[in-house]
């Protein structure tokens, strides 16, 4: 998943979540050198990972886009999983997404600012001005995302097909998303119980 569903389920408190939301951005090296808490967020985010890419659900999505996105259908699912989220948030959430996201900028991003990795500042600056987790949280958001990651990272891909696979799927994926959601509501952890299970 992206960055909306890693913050989202890293409950709290705000460190946890941030390292929950640097976590790709940061190597093994350097884990060490941040705050205890934000070492727990980026291993959290690494256990997430791990259950989402053998989930069920998550693998029976991957498989629609294969013929499609070829080895990159897993990114396109990850990246798909969020809209996913903002589409059913009520069901999930007790809180706008609006509140949720201004929330997140305002008790966990600016706090730990100091903490993010030098090449995420471009990307944070324009999280915030530009309202990207409110996107993400959008299929039509989430599909812009989509073509500039795949124009940004120059990935062997063609965006008109990788669209025209996520609207003919778009029931099977929705259904499978959606199950995957609601069996993931029992990975949201706070710091404290995330310890107890890894």
């Amino acid at each position: 998943m992206h960055h909306l569903g890693h913050i989202y389920l890293a409950e709290a408190p705000p460190a946890f979540q941030f390292g929950a939301f640097i976590a790709d951005g940061i190597r093994n090296p350097h884990l060490a050198q941040l705050p205890e808490l934000v070492q727990l967020g980026v291993r959290f985010h690494r256990w997430v990972d791990w259950q989402t890419d053998r989930h069920p659900a998550f693998l029976a999505a991957r498989r629609l886009l294969r013929s499609t996105a070829g080895r990159y259908a897993g990114l396109i699912v990850d990246l798909w999983l969020d809209a996913a989220l903002g589409q059913a948030w009520e069901k999930y959430a007790p809180e706008p997404l609006e509140t949720f996201v201004a929330r997140f900028h305002k008790e966990t991003l600016e706090p730990y600012w100091g903490w993010l990795p030098r090449s995420w500042h471009t990307f944070a600056e324009a999280l915030k001005r530009e309202h990207l987790l409110l996107s993400f949280g959008s299929y039509d958001g989430m599909l812009e995302h989509i073509a500039r990651f795949i124009r940004r990272r120059q990935l062997p891909l063609d965006f008109s097909q990788i669209q025209q696979a996520l609207i003919a799927h778009k029931q099977a994926l929705e259904e499978l998303l959606q199950r995957f959601w609601q069996e993931a509501q029992g990975w949201r952890h706070t710091a404290d119980s995330f310890v107890r299970i890894a």
